[in-house]
């Protein structure tokens, strides 16, 4: 959104006039700090050549004020200056000022438009009205605030927690497109896949959240008290998770005599810095708009996959070239009277050059499915893993050196992995997996256990799916009130439930623990 004073409008005058004006004026801003900080510096000097050039300084300055018009005195030119001038760099607060600022006039010219949307019979919302590339400062847009929605977005930009948050994560970014632009990450430059400094961000982050967890304990009203680490949820065990998914996958495709593939998506040129191959035809688009590319490509193929009822599912997995432009690998298990149409069908999504797409048929008698997949996910996990007789071993999961596959996946927030063709249900399984004392308490969960305790998580996922859902209810928490905005709600939760489908019958899972620093109730103790 851009902002013009009305003096501008009523004189008829363009847009591109008064940011002529804006240019012409923040020149003579910019000369008059640069005096200003000389003859700041001279200040401390007391020989007679000091004291004529700061006098001359002095004289200067006040010359160039006389260039001064009411151009400098308006809130638009401030927001100009916000939008256009500013480096997103210094105090964290002084940044969130000036964002705010902006956001206000965003908000005084939208609150306008909202009560001349009530005056009419169209029922638009004024958030159809907002565009995604109004830039709130800094060269910041709303695309680049988290959210699902428009107004999702607006809430994370209002909230001045929630935006010092955003801002944090762009700084980054932007730390790490500065190198892109320059030149330093790709093949043979000085940094492969990302910069050590975004290494170092994540591993503090991570570091940072474990000490989180290993100063808290859960207290449930009995007073009992489980340490948070006990219970929280690791790396290891996700990707433990992961593979108890990918197997029953597998086993299920074979018991179909599904026929496997291992598919490679990749993006196109003008999202790679430094490509491996040919000379670079990068447009500029971030990491994150590559990754953006390919999972509209996969949306509108699976639309097509269902349109054409192709029989298939899998898992896909996202990494990031040396040059940080990321790329898709899925294992695909396919019916075999639809593999011709399948191949068709990516062809046609995702073959925008000869390189494109790389498609492999895995002969099964030669190595397993799974081990495709998993050489991908150890990358993502930042895991190396071992099997023992075909199955997991978990107490020989070590740490590698995949640290900045993790890092830049967190950096850009792209998801890392997902199962497609089957309903999810990680959630039920999840809860089962953890409480094991729901056993006996109802028929129907008996036999999904049944599933469980053999790890077969498809069996499970078709077992439950009409059977068994979780529901969730929420008290809504009130965080702040706003003139365009309304009223904005948090919500807590205040009861889950498994909902046996064919009795209607809900049996109670939420634990009644909160989370209390460890330190203080040892204290308690004590006295």
């Amino acid at each position: 959104m851009i902002f013009i004073p009305q003096r501008i409008i009523l004189k008829n005058l363009t847009p591109e006039f008064f940011f002529a004006e804006c240019e012409r004026q923040h020149v003579f801003e910019q000369a008059i700090e640069k005096k200003m900080a000389a003859k700041e510096y001279l200040e401390n000097k007391l020989n007679n050549s000091s004291k004529r050039k700061r006098a001359s300084l002095a004289k200067e300055i006040m010359n160039i004020k006389d260039n001064f018009n009411w151009v400098t005195t308006c809130s638009e030119y401030r927001c100009w200056k916000i939008q256009h001038k500013y480096a997103l760099a210094g105090d964290l607060n002084d940044i969130v000022k000036n964002i705010e600022f902006v956001f206000g006039r965003i908000q005084e010219q939208l609150i306008i438009k909202q009560r001349n949307l009530k005056n009419d019979e169209s029922g638009e919302s004024i958030f159809s009205r907002i565009k995604n590339d109004w830039d709130i400062g800094y060269g910041i847009k709303i695309k680049d605030i988290k959210g699902s929605t428009i107004k999702d977005k607006l809430i994370n930009i209002a909230d001045e927690k929630r935006l010092k948050s955003q801002i944090k994560r762009i700084q980054k970014q932007r730390s790490e497109l500065l190198k892109l632009h320059s030149g330093l990450i790709g093949s043979g430059r000085a940094f492969e896949i990302c910069s050590d400094e975004v290494v170092r961000n994540r591993e503090a982050d991570e570091a940072s959240q474990l000490d989180y967890i290993m100063k808290k304990s859960l207290v449930n009203e009995n007073n009992k008290k489980i340490p948070l680490w006990k219970v929280a949820s690791t790396e290891k065990q996700r990707f433990a998770e992961i593979f108890i998914q990918v197997s029953s996958l597998d086993a299920y495709a074979k018991q179909l005599d599904y026929k496997p593939l291992f598919i490679t998506f990749t993006a196109p040129a003008r999202f790679h810095p430094k490509p491996s191959k040919g000379v670079s035809s990068w447009d500029g688009s971030t990491p994150k708009d590559s990754n953006d590319y390919l999972k509209g490509l996969w949306n509108a193929f699976r639309k097509d996959i269902h349109r054409h009822k192709i029989e298939m599912n899998g898992f896909w997995a996202v990494e990031p070239h040396k040059d940080q432009c990321f790329h898709k690998h899925a294992l695909m298990y396919v019916n075999k009277k639809h593999y011709d149409e399948l191949v068709i069908l990516i062809n046609k999504h995702f073959r925008h050059s000869e390189n494109a797409v790389r498609i492999e048929e895995i002969d099964a008698k030669k190595s397993k499915a799974t081990s495709y997949v998993m050489k991908y996910l150890t990358k993502s996990f930042n895991l190396e893993f071992e099997l023992k007789g075909g199955v997991l071993n978990v107490d020989k999961l070590e740490i590698s050196n995949h640290k900045k596959v993790r890092a830049v996946q967190a950096l850009w927030s792209v998801r890392r992995y997902a199962m497609f063709g089957v309903k999810n249900t990680l959630s039920l399984w999840r809860e089962l997996k953890r409480k094991s004392f729901l056993k006996g308490k109802n028929d129907v969960i008996d036999k999904a256990f049944a599933f469980v305790d053999k790890n077969d998580f498809i069996g499970f996922s078709i077992f439950v799916n009409g059977n068994l859902k979780i529901m969730r209810l929420y008290s809504k928490i009130q965080v702040f009130k706003n003139d365009l905005l309304g009223d904005v709600f948090g919500k807590r939760l205040i009861g889950k439930y498994i909902i046996d489908l064919s009795t209607k019958e809900m049996i109670d899972i939420k634990a009644n623990y909160k989370i209390v620093d460890t330190a203080l109730l040892d204290a308690a103790e004590l006295q």
